[in-house]
């Protein structure tokens, strides 16, 4: 007996291994198994909550969280996520006992658009990018207090926010948004664009003063409309022109000229009518002959707040000869040019970079400007319109400077163009006025070499390092 009970011990002593790999490998309850269903729910959980930017690894009962975190409290939420997705956790309950948090910063959006916007019924909708859940709630509890009925929020985190103070001015466009009777406020990186109605004159013009008083480095638009004495709308391939015009000879000129630019009729619907803005044919004409060039948009005369206002969508180059053409012929009354930039087709060397392709447009001559002046040729549009596409791909990946070595004429040039690439949605380049001594070649462009002032100009694109 002594004996069987001596073998049946180192039976069951030589068995202890394999009971225990069976243990930790094979059963229901092993460690391998327990670090696959933990795995499994916090990636569960992460999901439903939608977070699908954060990645899980176990180790044991320890949860590593990896990933793009759009926020810092984005990724504090999501490793308390992760922490309670299989019960209270520790060693005890047999969840996840702590959270490694191995995240990163998120690429920054861009652009960077927050949007709000009042309903007829008065309610509130908040979408868009914020800089984290902090501010998102803060910005709900505002809106829910001016909203009629429960405010929407439709807001997401998001990496990338500009420089300054993007809470309080998001908080602004609330504010004056509520104020509307209908409307939106879009903030697009640094520009805040209020668009709405509202008929009671002097409440529209406080509205339109605090918009565009607005402190840098953001910048306000406002397009409150009440009821405009004159305005143009381009849809499709019509282009309808309404409101009064001070006499006939006036109103011909108007359809002459929107004719010209549609290469087509026009729907006149204005009136003669005596009004008591003055002076304000000059600029309606000037600008109908570009906005006839739009691909859709609206453009209005509100004498009482607005002066001139151009929505939609054209050509950068469109944009680009609307803005000096209404700076020489709107003299007192107020110019908004809110439209978008249609960026032309455009494909680059693909074996250059980003500088090169630049600087070849600009060596070519084919985007220069008026002898003596500060202004392009009008004849360079399509060449303009292909030097904003190249920029604009070139911005997503780079950081462009812009330098000129040259005079007072030639830095007003490098303005020109910086003012161009910014107008064509390409964040303005800083400029850099450079010294390149005697003798010294230079990769640019010319203007066309010509007495004086007009000498060559001599650009350069930079590449930074990636945003």
């Amino acid at each position: 007996m002594r004996l069987l009970d001596y073998l049946t011990g180192l039976v069951s002593l030589l068995a202890l291994p394999f009971i225990a790999w069976w243990g930790v490998n094979q059963s229901p309850h092993s460690a391998a198994r327990l670090e696959a269903q933990l795995e499994a729910r916090a990636h569960q959980a992460l999901q439903l909550a939608g977070l699908d930017w954060a990645s899980i690894e176990m180790d044991g009962q320890t949860a590593i969280l990896t990933g793009p975190a759009p926020s810092a409290d984005v990724a504090e939420e999501a490793a308390g996520i992760v922490l309670r997705s299989s019960g209270p956790g520790g060693l005890l309950f047999g969840g996840v006992s702590q959270v490694e948090t191995r995240v990163h910063t998120a690429d920054p959006v861009r652009p960077y658009v927050w949007r709000a916007e009042k309903k007829a019924d008065g309610q509130l909708t908040l979408s868009g990018h914020v800089p984290s859940k902090a501010v998102r709630a803060a910005l709900m509890l505002e809106a829910d207090a001016l909203s009629n009925g429960p405010a929407v929020n439709e807001m997401v985190v998001a990496a990338g926010a500009p420089a300054g103070n993007w809470q309080g001015i998001a908080r602004f466009a609330v504010l004056q948004l509520a104020e509307l009777d209908t409307g939106s406020a879009v903030l697009s990186d640094h520009v805040l664009t209020l668009r709405g109605d509202l008929a009671d004159e002097a409440r529209r013009a406080q509205l339109t003063s605090a918009t565009l008083a607005m402190a840098a480095p953001f910048r306000g638009v406002a397009l409150v409309q009440g009821a405009p004495l004159w305005w143009a709308t381009r849809e499709a391939d019509e282009l309808v022109i309404a409101g009064a015009v001070p006499g006939e000879a006036d109103r011909r000129a108007l359809i002459a000229l929107a004719k010209r630019g549609l290469g087509r009729e026009v729907r006149d619907e204005m009136v003669v009518a005596e009004t008591a803005a003055a002076n304000w044919m000059d600029g309606a004409k000037a600008g109908l002959a570009h906005f006839a060039a739009f691909r859709s948009g609206k453009m209005t005369f509100d004498p009482a707040v607005n002066g001139f206002t151009f929505e939609g969508d054209a050509p950068a180059s469109t944009l680009q000869f609307l803005s000096e053409d209404m700076a020489r012929t709107a003299g007192r009354w107020p110019v908004v040019i809110a439209a978008l930039p249609v960026i032309a087709e455009v494909e680059p060397d693909a074996d250059a970079t980003c500088a090169e392709n630049i600087n070849r447009m600009l060596d070519s001559e084919a985007v220069s400007f008026e002898p003596g002046r500060a202004e392009f040729r009008r004849e360079d549009a399509g060449a303009l319109d292909q030097l904003a596409a190249i920029a604009r791909r070139c911005d997503t990946g780079a950081s462009l400077e812009l330098a000129v070595n040259g005079d007072a004429l030639a830095q007003a040039r490098a303005a020109a163009l910086a003012d161009y690439l910014e107008r064509a949605g390409v964040s303005r380049p800083p400029l850099a006025a450079i010294s390149y001594g005697p003798g010294r070649e230079v990769e640019g462009m010319e203007s066309g070499a010509a007495p004086g002032n007009d000498r060559p100009l001599e650009f350069t694109v930079r590449e930074r390092s990636a945003r």
